[in-house]
């Protein structure tokens, strides 16, 4: 079964360093760059499926704080109007109650962070990476500081008001015929692929790869937890995928004009 996707710039990270993106190589001040976020809407078949819901407007600024201070105020996620995730949807003749479920990757407040938008939506998480959030083998966590992942207004609500909604998916997941999720690693614990049947051919959209090199070129990612992780999953990538949609590489959109795939 086929479906149509459109790829949803819902910001963008000023500057990166090279060394985030490419394992222990653009190591230079000269080789940051920035980087898109990316949410991504898959329709067909009577489904309306969200990966991701854009970062926490309100908590922007003390986010930013965090994130300038570690790169010496180089790193900045910028949220324009037309990059709102409600905006992206409306533009698409979409409204957040047709979102009938939400795919969360990595459990960061980029992707959380507007989980509350969509009354109508099973919340998907991997259930080993959630797991690894909430009761962590070590705490504090390098990598995951918890009001990074989910701000705590949104903790209470996923416990709450959205626990009935809240879907716990295994490492092999089915969401729909043609459209399945599978656990990769790599970025973060509760890092997942979302693989997607298209008239173009089969879309790979995951946070374990940055850039397309990580994929086509082998070149392991940077800011990765676990490299081997990321050879298993890139080497299923490469074999699956007829189209790459790496969730923060700008040429995304260049490559796809308006972010669409399939028909």
């Amino acid at each position: 079964m086929d479906y149509r996707v459109d790829v949803l710039k819902v910001g963008e990270f000023t500057a990166c360093p090279g060394v985030q993106l490419y394992w222990m190589s653009n190591l230079g001040e000269d080789e940051w760059e920035p980087l898109a976020v990316y949410a991504m809407l898959i329709r067909g078949h009577g489904r309306t499926i969200l990966v991701n819901s854009g970062p926490p407007l309100e908590e922007l600024d003390s986010l930013n704080e965090i994130w300038l201070g570690g790169t010496g105020g180089r790193q900045k996620l910028v949220v324009n109007d037309e990059d709102r995730v409600e905006n992206r949807l409306r533009a698409l003749g979409v409204r957040p109650e047709d979102v009938d479920t939400l795919v969360l990757t990595p459990l960061q407040s980029y992707a959380t962070g507007g989980l509350d938008k969509f009354p109508n939506a099973a919340i998907c998480v991997n259930r080993s990476g959630w797991g690894e959030l909430f009761a962590p083998r070590w705490k504090p966590h390098p990598h995951d500081k918890l009001h990074m992942c989910i701000i705590p207004r949104l903790i209470c609500h996923v416990f709450t008001d959205a626990w009935e909604r809240m879907a716990m998916m295994e490492n092999e997941h089915e969401l729909a015929p043609g459209v399945e999720v599978f656990w990769t690693g790599v970025h973060h614990r509760s890092s997942v692929a979302v693989q997607v049947s298209t008239t173009e051919g089969t879309v790979v959209f995951s946070d374990c790869f940055f850039r397309y090199e990580n994929i086509a070129e082998n070149r392991i990612l940077g800011i990765n937890e676990n490299m081997y992780e990321a050879l298993s999953a890139y080497d299923r990538i490469r074999k699956t995928a007829d189209i790459l949609v790496p969730m923060y590489d700008l040429r995304v959109l260049q490559d796809h004009p308006d972010g669409k795939i399939g028909s």
